[in-house]
């Protein structure tokens, strides 16, 4: 197919050219009514381009012109039987995925490291979670991926599941064999949803990962703005027929859960960056990975910082692919900040107040700097030379450490379905010693990466309750609970 095409957003253009007379919505009436202190900084166009369904422009909920088209697109440069849009990210591709292939009371098997956003689609649907646990790299003291014998052993003791649910690559990332998923799941005749919120540029260069969509997955979710050139809050879903998924409940469950007013500047994005991608995929990321590698071979040899690299798919059983364009800069030593041990929380600090530098996400140990299609050597520079000033400034030498893991103590007991703890009677309550044994109402995660802590409906027992306080202790950020600062929290009466 032409991929140098972008039938969504030339046919956009197209209807704009028209000039015709407005009396529809939206409101600010193609930019009129926006005030200047917006429309002074924004210009023009975004408001032109912000339509609604008006004649030629296609409807989301029922593609037949060039929304179709530019699905048709999609679907042919990522090799799936059928793509489309998002435009409330992954965590509504997540919600769709669950929400069309498990129903009130089934069962789905769920890697522990599932983003917070899967929990919305077992409350959606109702259904019960049986969770995988997830391996851990010892080194960095971050989980990885799910082993598949453990998968396979966790399928067979629940052979009434309708599903499984799948995390991969993780936030750093680290991606697992989801080939070999696809074998095990297609064997008890179960359909694999794979969250690739990470990877949406996966498959564009030879020597990135392949892409779930390849690997034999049914349902596979990309953010496409976590790493494409495409706007915040963009993703895509790619459906595979692989015989496990029902393609009709999977386009109802979408109409279900996405707005009938979709954002036409944020559709326009999804089809450039597609088109970005399929005409320029390999030459934007000869340039990524060259900038990638520059940082990492650099940073190599500051003292105290380890980098994570290629080396992690033969160290790791647990990781079969490693997307280079992560860069984990791991604090290794001993780094003193106002005379305290300085963690990765306090790191990212450091960079964000005294270098002027964002990063990604930080951890007990790790910094985590994305590497992406807008990004340069000029860039990278910037980063080597802050994280070089800190190690003169904050490392203090080598030393034995024990491994401070960012990862949950144990799978936490599940008592009530999300579902069922979303509607129980609940209260709130303060969060000290005396909630350890009471029943979670809402969820508790570490943000990012979002993994839940404490889900809706599970016990909070006492290493649980000790890991957050830890963790907030050395500057986490908690996000999940009603109260943002965790000072109270809601639990079933």
């Amino acid at each position: 197919m032409d991929q140098k095409k972008a039938p969504y957003f030339e046919g956009l253009l197209s209807y704009i050219r028209k000039g015709r007379t407005a009396f529809h919505m939206p409101g600010h009436n193609r930019g009129k009514g926006i005030h200047p202190l917006l429309k002074d900084f924004l210009g023009e166009n975004v408001f032109l381009l912000d339509l609604t369904e008006v004649e030629g422009v296609d409807y989301l909920h029922k593609a037949t012109g060039i929304l179709k088209e530019a699905q048709i697109l999609l679907s042919d440069l990522y090799g799936s039987t059928q793509s489309f849009f998002l435009i409330n990210g992954s965590t509504g591709g997540n919600h769709a995925m669950i929400f069309s292939t498990v129903g009130d009371g089934e069962k789905i098997i769920l890697g522990r490291n599932s983003h917070r956003s899967a929990l919305g689609g077992l409350i959606v649907s109702g259904a019960v979670p049986v969770y995988v646990p997830v391996e851990v790299n010892n080194r960095l003291g971050i989980t990885t991926n799910v082993d598949p014998t453990k998968l396979e052993e966790t399928i067979r003791l629940n052979k009434d599941a309708k599903a499984v649910f799948l995390t991969t690559p993780n936030y750093y990332g680290m991606t697992g064999d989801v080939k070999k998923y696809a074998e095990i799941t297609h064997f008890y005749n179960l359909p694999l949803l794979i969250d690739e919120a990470h990877g949406a540029h996966y498959g564009m260069h030879p020597e990135l990962p392949p892409t779930a969509v390849r690997q034999g997955a049914d349902l596979v979710v990309q953010s496409a703005h976590k790493t494409l050139a495409s706007m915040t809050q963009t993703s895509w879903l790619h459906y595979n027929d692989n015989g496990f998924v029902d393609l009709a409940r999977l386009k109802m469950a979408l109409q279900v859960l996405q707005s009938t007013s979709p954002n036409y500047v944020l559709l326009s994005s999804l089809d450039v960056a597609r088109m970005q991608l399929a005409t320029e995929g390999k030459e934007i990321y000869d340039r990524v990975l060259d900038v990638a590698r520059y940082i990492r071979e650099s940073l190599r040899e500051i003292p105290g910082i380890f980098v994570v690299g290629k080396e992690i798919e033969e160290e790791d059983q647990y990781v079969a692919f490693y997307d280079e364009s992560k860069i984990v800069i791991s604090f290794e030593g001993r780094w003193e900040y106002n005379n305290t041990r300085m963690y990765g929380y306090i790191a990212e600090r450091i960079l964000n107040r005294e270098y002027n530098i964002e990063v990604e996400l930080s951890d007990p140990h790790n910094v985590l700097a994305f590497i992406t299609v807008g990004h340069y050597l000029d860039d990278a520079k910037v980063l080597v030379e802050a994280i070089r000033d800190m190690s003169k400034k904050y490392y203090r030498g080598e030393e034995d450490r024990e491994v401070d893991y960012h990862i949950l103590p144990h799978i936490p007991e599940v008592v009530l379905t999300p579902r069922e703890a979303f509607f129980a009677k609940s209260e709130v309550v303060p969060f000290d010693e005396g909630v350890i044994g009471r029943i979670c109402a809402e969820v508790v995660s570490l943000y990012p990466p979002g993994i839940p802590i404490v889900a809706p409906g599970e016990r909070i027992d006492k290493d649980i309750y000790e890991f957050i306080k830890e963790r907030m202790d050395q500057g986490a950020e908690v996000q999940g609970p009603i109260d943002p600062e965790l000072n109270n929290i809601k639990v079933i009466s």
